[in-house]
């Protein structure tokens, strides 16, 4: 399993399996944020085991369903409070960790500067740079 820091709060991997929960859970996490729809891909693990496996190691489950490059405000919105609410360290998840770095950095936005996020989120092993006009439109809301 790969797993990569983007913040002290926020850590981001791939889709894991139900095994990988337990894994999760002995490195620590107290959160699990998937970013995935529930039955996207045919071959996606089912997530409602995912979400009873993890509570059943008391670790906190949240959903977060978005489209990859498909983020409203309000998927944004959701993302910063489920972060502000959750107890951390946390892990997100999607198919690749892809919108789970791209979320994170929006919602960051208006805290930090647009260089820093970038950084942070190529030393994780993702671009942000097709979505820099939007990070500069969520760092306008500063």
């Amino acid at each position: 399993m790969d797993i990569r820091k983007l913040d002290e709060r926020l850590s981001v991997t791939a889709q894991p399996s139900l095994e990988e929960i337990d894994q999760l859970a002995d490195k620590g996490f107290r959160t699990i944020i998937s970013n995935r729809p529930r039955g996207e891909t045919e071959d996606q693990p089912d997530m409602q085991a995912l979400q009873e496996r993890a509570e059943a190691l008391e670790m906190v489950w949240r959903e977060i369903p978005v489209k990859p490059g498909e983020y409203s405000d309000q998927d944004v919105e959701n993302f910063t409070q489920v972060l502000k609410s959750v107890p951390t360290p946390a892990v997100g998840f999607c198919r690749t960790g892809k919108r789970v770095a791209h979320l994170w950095a929006l919602s960051e936005a208006p805290r930090c500067p647009i260089p820093e996020l970038m950084e942070a989120a190529h030393a994780a092993g993702f671009g942000l740079e097709p979505l820099k006009e939007e990070l500069e439109h969520h760092a306008r809301k500063r």
